[in-house]
């Protein structure tokens, strides 16, 4: 156990580290900062059932537009920074290096799994505590609703990331892997704006089955429910379960 965690530690380091040193991932990060912001001075949300006015327009102390637009705005950036987590390793064969290591497939999927998550959550934190101190300083904001947006954005982050991961594992280019991940994120987001269109049955499953539903109704609203994040945490062990059962298959191809 101690040496599985040892070896889960360093493809963390190693992962994390990475993606500091990867113009495409900090100029990614750059950009989903500045379009962030910009929509929440600027634009608001205009889309679907939680439409809300920019902050200049609508003059409220509340973090809720950001919020709103994140899991639109993880359709991009989530792809961005999954797509060469394994693709690259299968491309320059060095994931069949990593598999004459003594690593487990569960210890690999789960340090590049932690490396993308933490650094995303660092994305986060990048994106909301300016616009949260922004805020505060022009009027009375609740922090504990930007505490809990933070955390269900976080987690919602986490549930995106293994699916992209999975994804990634199952492509040996880029591009691929972006627009497989991008394709199914997108799919996901758009269902809870089809859900009007379908008969009553069909549309509860379709809306329970959407991470972004557990995301909208409560942290994007300023309210975080303990389901929801059990939710979260139920797909991201599956995307990762799955991301393992493909490695552990390359291993022993």
């Amino acid at each position: 156990m101690r040496a599985e965690l040892g070896t889960l530690a360093w493809v963390f380091r190693r992962e994390f580290g990475a993606r500091f040193d990867s113009a495409s991932a900090l100029t990614v990060t750059v950009v989903f900062a500045l379009v962030a912001h910009g929509l929440f001075f600027f634009l608001g949300h205009p889309v679907g059932d939680l439409q809300l006015p920019s902050f200049w327009a609508g003059g409220v102390a509340s973090l809720q537009v950001v919020f709103a637009w994140l899991p639109l705005l993880f359709v991009g950036l989530i792809p961005a920074l999954t797509m060469g987590a394994w693709a690259d390793e299968r491309a320059a064969g060095t994931d069949e290096l990593l598999f004459t290591w003594p690593l487990s497939s569960r210890a690999s999927v789960l340090g590049k799994f932690f490396a993308v998550w933490a650094f995303l959550g660092l994305a986060l934190a990048i994106v909301i505590l300016p616009l949260g101190l922004v805020t505060a300083s022009l009027g009375n904001l609740d922090w504990g609703t930007v505490f809990g947006g933070f955390i269900g954005a976080f987690f919602l982050a986490g549930a995106c990331i293994s699916l992209s991961l999975f994804l990634s594992a199952l492509f040996s280019e880029q591009l691929s892997a972006f627009l497989s991940s991008a394709l199914l994120l997108g799919l996901l987001w758009s269902a809870g704006l089809l859900v009007h269109a379908l008969p009553a049955g069909l549309a509860d499953a379709v809306n329970y089955a959407s991470p972004y539903a557990h995301f909208f109704d409560s942290a994007a609203r300023g309210v975080f429910e303990l389901k929801d994040l059990i939710y979260h945490v139920s797909l991201m062990a599956a995307g990762l379960w799955c991301n393992a059962l493909v490695v552990e298959g390359r291993r022993w191809s």
